[in-house]
């Protein structure tokens, strides 16, 4: 956590077919078991959204919406030595 921005450093690669601009667009799932687990954990946010995961595929777009209402600036996805994903999320 920096003051200007967040990094999220994930271990792994995407998937063969993917690419960095193609992540929203496409879906995947990077770890089916978190996946899982989120798709069957209730909330009580708002009245449309019951559980914390609906569907899979719309975090990419949801983070990229949500950092552009926060910062103005879109995030932005790096692939490093094609074995770790890291998510830099501005806050101003």
């Amino acid at each position: 956590m920096f003051d200007d921005r967040l990094e999220i450093y994930s271990p792994g690669t995407i998937p063969n077919s993917m690419t960095i601009e193609s992540l929203p667009l496409r879906q995947s799932t990077r770890n089916e078991l978190i996946t899982s687990l989120l798709a069957r954990c209730k909330v009580d946010i708002t009245e449309t959204k019951q559980f914390m995961m609906e569907k899979r595929g719309e975090g990419v777009p949801i983070i990229i919406s949500g950092s552009e209402k926060l910062s103005g600036k879109k995030p932005v996805y790096q692939l490093i030595d094609n074995s770790e994903l890291l998510l830099t999320i501005y806050s101003s």
